[in-house]
């Protein structure tokens, strides 16, 4: 019950939790710092320099993995006329093949409706992975995506697919170690 009497107890028990919190805060940090494998500041760099070189060693390892796989996948994007979410997504394909010198397949869902259905296509824009050697097929997405999330996204999915990672390293790139 909020009686006044009450609130002064709850209110002089978040004061000694407040404290208290500090307290281990601070012992946390210090035993952090002498503990360096306890915290994922050698893996995940919180300063900027350190930013900056994981940035660029992660788009090192990125480019290197589209480019040494180029000629084995291709991505399918299915589209409809009139839609202006496609065309948009057009010019950020059209930029992403320039760039990496990938093979985007377009498919008009209108003119091909069975392909559309043998891929589940329902939305245009639907950007899929797929494998030229197995015909193995992952969705990129369904509906507009960045250059950026596009290029991250074939990357990993393609770690996926060739079983250079799992679901459980989805997100983590390679250079670093799965850590479980």
């Amino acid at each position: 019950r909020p009686t006044e009497e009450n609130v002064l107890r709850f209110l002089e028990a978040t004061d000694v939790a407040k404290k208290k919190s500090r307290l281990m805060a601070n012992v946390a940090g210090y035993v952090a710092m002498q503990n360096p494998r306890l915290t994922g500041e050698s893996r995940y760099p919180y300063s900027q320099p350190g930013r900056s070189e994981y940035v660029r060693q992660r788009k090192r390892d990125i480019e290197a993995t589209l480019a040494g796989v180029k000629d084995r996948y291709a991505i399918i994007a299915f589209h409809q006329p009139g839609c202006g979410y496609c065309t948009a997504q057009e010019e950020i394909l059209s930029h992403f093949e320039h760039l990496n010198g990938w093979t985007v397949r377009r498919i008009d869902i209108t003119q091909n409706p069975g392909l559309a259905a043998r891929f589940h296509v329902e939305i245009t824009p639907t950007l899929l992975l797929v494998s030229r050697s197995t015909q193995e097929s992952k969705i990129l997405s369904s509906g507009v995506i960045s250059l950026d999330q596009l290029t991250t996204r074939v990357y990993q999915l393609i770690r996926l697919m060739e079983r250079r990672a799992d679901p459980t390293d989805f997100y983590p790139t390679a250079f670093h170690r799965a850590e479980r």
